[in-house]
């Protein structure tokens, strides 16, 4: 009998007033496959992020450790109780077979796609063809899938809030393509 999570509960007759009840992994989650435009915003939150630091270690060291970070930073979001920090915000979190959150070695393995570029955008397409669970390429190697911890939020909500973080993703890669050519203007000579 191990602890799995904390997580809320609402007592008969005390409405609105939430406790802490510890999960232990008897206890079963039911599935809740949430919208893609609720996936979406939190790919793009944790982009933004990755982006952000990526950023600060090319401009402070060199843009080969950019790479590197990112790609690492890419593995290993989904790390901590099956969420990244997007996944967190939006209510998400990848489990497994067993609805269990997701082990490092499979959110990493998972996560092996979406390192790739453009794969992200395949990734996508293959999610809204699964009706059933929303499982990408990912989700399938390492048999997880993502659930909806907040079912109640509208997934419609979040196809707005998506459009925003891109505008603010491609303000930041702009942003960054502008510094370095300021830097280094033989970037753009050829």
């Amino acid at each position: 009998m191990g602890l799995i999570g904390i997580g809320m509960a609402t007592p008969v007759g005390l409405k609105d007033r939430p406790v802490l009840r510890f999960l232990r992994k008897e206890d079963t989650m039911d599935f809740n496959m949430p919208g893609p435009n609720k996936r979406v915003c939190a790919y793009f939150i944790d982009a933004i992020i990755i982006t952000a630091i990526g950023i600060v270690v090319s401009l402070m060291f060199s843009m080969n450790l950019y790479w590197i970070i990112y790609v690492l930073l890419i593995l290993f979001k989904d790390s901590f109780n099956g969420q990244s920090f997007g996944k967190y915000l939006v209510g998400t979190q990848i489990v497994d077979e067993n609805n269990s959150p997701a082990s490092i070695s499979k959110a990493a393995i998972r996560n092996i796609f979406m390192a790739i570029p453009f794969f992200p955008i395949i990734e996508y397409f293959v999610m809204l063809n699964d009706k059933q669970e929303g499982r990408r390429i990912g989700d399938r190697v390492v048999k997880t899938r993502v659930n909806d911890l907040k079912p109640e939020l509208k997934d419609s909500i979040f196809l707005l809030i998506s459009l925003v973080l891109v505008v603010i993703y491609v303000a930041v890669v702009l942003g960054y393509t502008y510094t370095l050519i300021k830097l280094d203007p033989s970037l753009i000579k050829q």
